[in-house]
């Protein structure tokens, strides 16, 4: 084995390299290596993890490298319950690509518990949270790339120029292959790096690429950015005053030509902590392309999909929601591209060992047959399905208790899907009302202010004489005017708080406590906003809870309990 030595090493650096060779080493850990890099080159920790932070979950890779990966959450009431997601673009940058990129119905789960994660992951986990999966930092670098497919690593040299840039240039194909010979590699070497599934000693977490919306659940800011930023917004929300450069690379508007990917981790991150989802090298994900349609993904499969954009890319075709289909073969073999490369995420089967068939089971048991014979109508005596149950106990014909089954898995389906409604339109009923209590609060602030400003030109106006005070009263009757349309906005707007108090009030205690969890993750980050809104919340249950009681609230408590947010 040939090592390249500094021409003038220290004593350290040379102490370093024949410890290597003595313990016959064909990679140097990172620190040694960083020991010897000379000022200006890369560093193993430029090609794995140049941004490193405390939330970071770090999995070994050959030859002393690491992969960074980030925890995702996905709120979910149950296994068998998931978030709605509308991946996509609602205003697409050309009409002409509208059934390409327009918004569709789906939802997204992960397959891992809170109890599934390692000790170490949990303390990452945000509170409340209840399924996971696992997202790289970064897009995997070249030097990441060679260390698993080449079976190479870099020895007491300099890294190559591009070893910190994104691995790109290889098909589908390939890139489902690295994750087949990591997982493979994490399993021989460092099995314990993986998740695994609580009581369960066979099945255990995989590293795959991507389905699209879990690519672009994460490159939004997943749990970070709430459910509601994520299907309102077309990009991930930017501080103020920052601009999609500081986030990505690509081609703005008017820009000179960008002739290649940087390196990893160069710009900012977005709101979960990954880098480079968009621009860059665009990104391959596991599904097939299908035209957006009518809310709905079309029938026919074609392509693959790549998310992001890349440094080719203008500002439309950086967005998250951005679809480009990709053939896997083109008409000289498997399709591939020099600005195109991949991220994988971990994570595992559906239906593992352990407690999971029987907490599967319990949950599909449970799963619509609570609902109340309101759900019904009125003129519905009893819930349908235990009507059924009593008629195939006493039916002896298996011909007709066969139909009446059929009959009765009809009903349940139904009956899910009417439960993830009402849990719906109980999460959108708590939203209003909490944003209402602001809108009242707005109105209050601004009837202030006017207020004030009135009656300081009342006082102008007694030293005020003619022309001058005929211009000031002008100002005063507008300001007037103002005042009574404040007045009738706030009395309406609390008249329409009510109201959304008093529907809450109507919905069952389970249905509004699960509304409540969902909502409150949704409002969970420490900034100003996001405390605002989590006061608003326990001032909307108050109301709700109080209403339920039959307990007096008159309007004018309501109304001073959400100004001066301080309850009675």
């Amino acid at each position: 084995m040939k090592y390249k030595f500094c021409h003038e090493p220290s004593v350290l650096l040379c102490s370093t390299v024949v410890l290597c060779c003595l313990l016959g080493l064909t990679a140097l850990p990172d620190l040694a290596y960083a020991a010897l890099a000379r000022k200006g080159e890369l560093s193993l920790a430029d090609a794995s993890n140049p941004k490193r932070d405390e939330n970071d979950i770090i999995l070994p890779m050959p030859c002393d490298l690491s992969m960074a990966f980030k925890l995702v959450a996905v709120p979910a009431k149950g296994l068998l319950w998931d978030m709605p997601m509308r991946p996509g673009i609602d205003d697409s940058a050309n009409t002409d690509r509208a059934f390409y990129d327009r918004r569709y119905n789906t939802a997204l789960s992960g397959a891992f518990s809170l109890e599934d994660l390692p000790p170490d992951w949990r303390k990452l986990a945000p509170k409340g949270q209840n399924y996971f999966y696992l997202v790289a930092k970064y897009e995997v670098s070249n030097l990441q790339w060679q260390a698993v497919m080449n079976n190479t690593c870099p020895v007491m040299q300099p890294l190559a120029a591009d070893a910190a840039k994104p691995a790109t240039d290889m098909s589908w194909y390939a890139a489902v292959d690295f994750t087949q010979k990591y997982t493979a590699w994490l399993l021989q070497n460092s099995p314990q790096s993986l998740p695994r599934f609580s009581g369960d000693s066979r099945n255990v977490g995989f590293v795959r690429l991507p389905t699209e919306t879990e690519w672009e659940y994460a490159a939004r800011g997943g749990h970070m950015a709430g459910s509601q930023q994520i299907l309102q917004e077309d990009f991930f929300a930017l501080p103020a005053e920052a601009s999609k450069a500081d986030y990505a690379v690509y081609r703005p508007e008017g820009s000179a030509r960008v002739e290649d990917t940087a390196n990893i981790g160069s710009r900012k991150p977005n709101p979960l902590g990954i880098y480079d989802t968009a621009g860059n090298a665009a990104e391959m994900v596991l599904d097939a392309f299908r035209f957006s349609l009518a809310g709905r993904l079309h029938g026919s499969a074609g392509g693959f999909v790549r998310k992001g954009g890349s440094f080719l890319s203008g500002e439309a075709e950086i967005v998250p929601g951005r679809r480009e289909e990709t053939p896997f073969f083109m008409a000289d073999g498997p399709a591939h591209s020099r600005d195109m490369g991949f991220r994988p995420v971990i994570s595992g089967i559906n239906t593992p060992g352990g407690n999971r068939p029987e907490e599967l089971q319990a949950e599909w048991n449970r799963a619509g047959e609570s609902m109340s014979a309101a759900g019904y109508g009125k003129q519905a005596a009893r819930n349908p399905l235990e009507e059924l149950d009593r008629l195939m106990v006493a039916v002896s014909n298996e011909g007709v208790k066969k139909n009446l089954q059929e009959l009765r898995n009809t009903i349940k389906e139904n009956n899910i899907m009417l439960e993830r409604q009402k849990q719906l339109e109980a999460q959108s009923l708590l939203r209003t009302g909490v944003y209402m209590t602001e809108t009242i609060r707005n109105y209050s602030i601004r009837r202030k202010s006017l207020q004030s400003q009135l009656e300081s030109m009342q006082r102008d106006s007694k030293a005020s004489k003619g022309a001058e005070l005929e211009k000031l009263r002008k100002i005063m009757d507008t300001a007037h005017r103002g005042l009574f349309m404040l007045d009738t906005s706030l009395d309406k707007s609390l008249t329409f708080y009510r109201s959304k108090v008093e529907d809450g009030a109507q919905l069952t205690p389970e249905t509004l406590s699960a509304a409540y969890d969902s909502l409150s993750k949704d409002f969970n980050s420490s900034d100003p906003f996001n405390e605002n809104m989590r006061l608003n919340l326990e001032l909307y249950r108050r109301h709700v809870d109080l209403f339920r009681k039959n307990m007096a609230l008159p309007r004018e408590t309501m109304q001073k309990e959400i100004l001066e947010r301080r309850f009675q």
